[in-house]
């Protein structure tokens, strides 16, 4: 009995941070580098498992391996939204926090449909994912400051 007590509080003392050090966290990359290297190449790796043309699937994962990479590639901006939230990095308290966590609950539903192995999930995750991402862009990122593809209208 004394035994269970003992570890019951070195476990409340743990989860509690009892002995941890508390650090101050400080944000090191930039938003647009967070965006370009790991938010961006992810997130197309989930839109790419999950594609269409005329009704017909195309590519997607084949193997246990493949189901694995698309979750892993899920769970990054998931995670990365915290980093998103971090400091100087949050735009605002508003809009900037709400779109963010947008991003890291479709990522995480990506996550989630890619360990059950349903690729329809992953299509509609994505796409939860891209629209999350679009609103913010449309929001915080200056469209004059974008230059026009060529021949665009």
């Amino acid at each position: 009995m004394r035994s269970r007590f003992v570890l019951g509080t070195v476990i409340v003392a743990f989860a509690s941070g009892v002995g941890c050090s508390k650090t101050a966290l400080t944000p090191i990359a930039t938003v647009e580098q967070i965006m370009e290297t790991t938010v961006e190449p992810v997130s197309f790796k989930v839109f790419d498992a999950a594609v269409w043309e005329n009704g017909k699937q195309v590519g997607g994962p084949e193997t246990d391996d493949d189901w694995k990479m698309i979750e892993a590639n899920a769970l990054m901006p998931a995670e990365t939204g915290n980093l998103l939230l971090m400091g100087s990095r949050m735009k605002d308290q508003t809009g900037w926090v709400t779109r963010t966590h947008a991003m890291m609950d479709a990522a995480t539903e990506a996550a989630k449909a890619a360990a059950a192995k349903n690729i329809g999930a992953v299509f509609n995750a994505g796409t939860k994912i891209y629209d999350a991402c679009a609103g913010c862009h449309q929001q915080y990122i200056n469209p004059l400051t974008v230059t026009p593809r060529a021949g665009a209208n």
